[in-house]
């Protein structure tokens, strides 16, 4: 054994193990003390940062545990709103009910009274819980709760939260449906009884407005809507007989809608479901204005005549309504002529709300007096003519000047083709096959074979029914038909118009043969005298520079559109026709249903060899209002496109009884200006806005108050379905709620395994603490002792 002075090394390893044991003991005292296994970081760095992360998620929990119960209670405000919304609908029905019993004797204004504060409470209710238009609760509501794990996609802050929707959930009076559409005549205008100049009486009294009824006794109007717009728009023809002032007339109309509704077509059932009825609104200034109103249904009126105009307060001067009579006045050329017609010819009209062009044929071999005696009796027996109001004048007599005329006031355009000596003063294009089938074509041959000379050839070319777009060739007598046509192609490729169009010509070695590329439908027609060009389209007999394109009516009177107030209208878009075969847009419109899926449809305009549907903006109402009612879909089937006016342009605009509802209208292709919308409007989803005023359910008459019946019990229906909304969120946020409390449960459990001391091993980590530690300092004092055995040595 050897003996040191200077390292006393059993004191060191004795001091080294009480350092241990000290520092054991004071840990083993902070864990008893605090209860915790990790007090610093340095007991457990891993175990910490995930204890850590549990008790931010315990915070998390606690707070979303007390979202979801306040998201419960203001659901359970609003469905004790909705139950006392119920009761009134209840106190409404019975009201509705005892008016609409013919049996009834009373006043049925005290029990109307009665019935328009109801349905003014139902409106103040759903605002006090947030449940009408732009309410503080009519949203997506997204009640975060936590808990939440990021997964395929999504985010833990989306798997944490619970969204109750209740943006189709409104219960106010409007979207209940006991508020609807209605169509009041022009502002400020009094037909009421104490007018001086404007009443009723003397209106129909007015000698200038009965002229205008298109059968004496009968004042017309137009009414359109989904099911019955555009061609299919009901006329309702007004009984005057009998009507001396408001009362009288609501009356007589309200009998010409019941039977405008029995007609038998699908038109006339979609108008009878829309529960259209007359009424007078009276404004706060005390005029009157007669008005229609319907509680499901987005709806147009048009005047027919100038009385029906000036009962919708349309007026010219005093009494006489707006003059809405449209005239097309052919050309200059007059309708004298000789000997027969050598081609068929073919009249078109078009627009004058007209779902598609209207093609008039007068066969080949006729003289101009029997040309105009056919034309006029095509005119008058033709269906789709006589519906929409037009009328020619004009044709009895040879030498005078064709006028075409729609009486309701809506721009047409007449076109006309084979007429080789413009007799009709309408234009002399060429018929291409002399079949008469084809009022335009994409293909035309000359009528002679290519002949060598030198003449300069012009003609007029008519692209999709548009203006005059006008070319000329010179030949030379030197020229083969190969150069012929490669100078008709570098003609057409100079003119803008015919190459969008993709019109060009090829020959077959020995007629030329002018056509389109895509389907572009046009007219030719060579203005060079016959026998004055080269390139074989003069027809014999044929009248040089006599060729319009079509013949527009002017606008000077105008049709007035009485638009629904109460409706969603989207913008409204200006039209200009397709032309050409390769230009297309579609028209998107789309809407969210009562179950919160989103419905919609795609509707293709083109002008092409396929579909030729965008042609006019007649013919493009009528397409979209087609494609609307053909999905069957009771969400779009509510949506219907109407033609609107801003005294300028005639455009497109939609509009339904929907809260919302977009359009989107996609580019038109090389045909900038085609189509709906400016260039800057597509490409663009519109969104649809509410517009100011509408109608409210009302039980003053047997009628009305049975319409009202109809309409409650939609209501009661309606009313159910936002409160199985209100119920299945005020359960998903209790489910919610039960699982956060799962979590906080067990997340806390495992926090504290991580976290928590087990007392019961630390307190015997105390004693053997202790015990080391009385041992070490004993230990310790023997090793610091052992060299004091040296002086023993040193003494001996």
């Amino acid at each position: 054994m050897a003996f040191q002075i200077n390292t006393n090394i059993p004191s060191l390893q004795a001091q080294e193990y009480l350092r241990t044991n000290s520092d054991f003991q004071s840990k083993t005292i902070n864990r008893v003390t605090s209860g915790l296994r990790i007090v610093s970081s340095g007991d457990d760095a891993a175990g910490l940062a995930i204890a850590n992360g549990f008790r931010s998620d315990l915070a998390v929990l606690t707070q979303g545990v007390r979202n979801a119960n306040d998201g419960i209670s203001t659901l359970q405000i609003a469905d004790g709103g909705i139950n006392n919304i119920s009761k009134l609908l209840d106190r409404a029905r019975s009201l509705a009910t005892q008016s609409a019993s013919g049996t009834f004797s009373g006043d049925r204004s005290v029990l109307n009274s009665e019935f328009q504060s109801v349905i003014s409470e139902i409106d103040r209710q759903a605002q006090s819980i947030g449940l009408d238009a732009n309410g503080t609760f009519a949203k997506n509501l997204s009640v975060f709760i936590g808990g939440g794990r990021a997964n395929n996609g999504i985010t833990s802050t989306a798997n944490g939260s619970v969204g109750v929707d209740l943006s189709r959930s409104l219960v106010d009076a409007k979207n209940l449906g006991l508020r609807g559409v209605q169509s009041v005549g022009t502002a400020n205008t009094d037909i009421g009884a104490g007018s001086a100049s404007t009443s009723v009486q003397q209106i129909l009294a007015n000698t200038t407005n009965t002229n205008s009824l298109v059968q004496q006794g009968y004042t017309d109007f137009y009414v359109s809507g989904p099911g019955f717009a555009g061609a299919d728009k009901v006329k309702i023809s007004v009984n005057l007989s009998g009507v001396t002032d408001t009362g009288t007339l609501v009356e007589a109309v309200n009998a010409a809608i019941e039977a405008a509704g029995t007609s038998g077509t699908q038109a006339a059932t979609a108008f009878k479901n829309a529960n259209i009825q007359a009424t007078i609104n009276t404004d706060a200034a005390g005029k009157k204005q007669l008005s229609f109103t319907s509680s499901n249904t987005s709806f147009q009126v048009q005047a027919g005549d100038r009385t029906s105009n000036a009962l919708l307060g349309n007026f010219s001067t005093g009494s006489t309504g707006k003059d809405l009579a449209q005239t097309v006045t052919a050309g200059a050329v007059t309708t004298a002529g000789t000997g027969t017609t050598a081609q068929n010819i073919i009249v078109r009209i078009q627009g004058g709300g007209l779902a598609s062009p209207v093609d008039l044929q007068v066969d080949a071999g006729a003289t101009t007096a029997q040309a105009l005696t056919t034309l006029s009796s095509l005119i008058s027996n033709n269906a789709a003519l006589q519906a929409a109001g037009i009328s020619a004048n004009g044709l009895s007599a040879v030498g005078g000047t064709i006028t075409f005329n729609s009486a309701r006031g809506e721009a047409l355009n007449v076109s006309a083709l084979g007429d080789e000596q413009n007799r009709l003063g309408l234009g002399s294009y060429l018929n291409a096959t002399n079949s008469g089938i084809a009022f335009e074509y994409t293909s035309i041959t000359a009528a002679t074979a290519f002949a060598a000379a030198t003449k300069t050839n012009t003609f007029d070319l008519s692209i999709g029914g548009g203006t005059n777009q006008t070319f000329s060739v010179s030949v030379l007598a030197a020229d083969t038909i190969v150069s012929a046509t490669q100078k008709v192609n570098d003609a057409l490729a100079n003119n803008t118009a015919a190459r969008a169009a993709g019109i060009y010509a090829t020959n077959d070695g020995t007629s030329i043969t002018i056509q389109s590329s895509n389907g572009t439908a046009f007219r030719l027609n060579a203005t060079t005298a016959t026998g004055a060009e080269a390139l074989g389209f003069g027809e014999a007999g044929a009248a040089a520079g006599a060729s319009f394109a079509s013949v527009a009516a002017d606008a000077t009177n105008v049709v007035y559109f009485n638009n629904g107030g109460g409706s969603a209208v989207s913008t409204s878009f200006i039209f200009n026709p397709i032309v050409n075969g390769q230009d297309s847009q579609t028209v998107t419109l789309s809407a969210v249903d009562a179950a919160g899926a989103t419905q919609s449809l795609a509707v293709k305009l083109e002008n092409n060899g396929t579909t030729r549907n965008a042609r006019t903006i007649d013919e493009a109402i009528a397409t979209i209002n087609n494609k609307l009612q053909q999905t069957n879909n009771d969400t779009l089937n509510k949506i219907v496109a109407v033609k609107d006016y801003d005294g300028t342009n005639y455009k497109i605009r939609f509009q339904s009884t929907l809260t919302d509802f977009n359009v989107s209208v996609g580019a038109a292709g090389t045909g900038s200006a085609a189509g709906l919308g400016t260039a800057v409007q597509q490409g663009i989803v519109y969104s649809a806005e509410a517009v100011s005023g509408g109608s409210t359910a009302d039980i003053s008459t047997a009628d009305l108050a049975a319409a009202a019946v109809l309409s409650l019990s939609d209501a009661v229906a309606t009313l159910g379905r936002a409160q199985a909304v209100v119920g299945r969120g005020q359960n998903q946020l209790n489910y919610a709620v039960n699982l956060a409390q799962s979590q906080l449960s067990n997340v806390a459990a495992a926090e504290s395994r991580i976290r928590d001391a087990d007392l019961a091993s630390e307190a015997a980590n105390l004693s053997k603490a202790q015990i080391l530690l009385q041992a070490g300092v004993a230990a310790l004092a023997q090793a610091n002792s052992a060299p004091q055995a040296v002086l023993t040595l040193l003494r001996g």
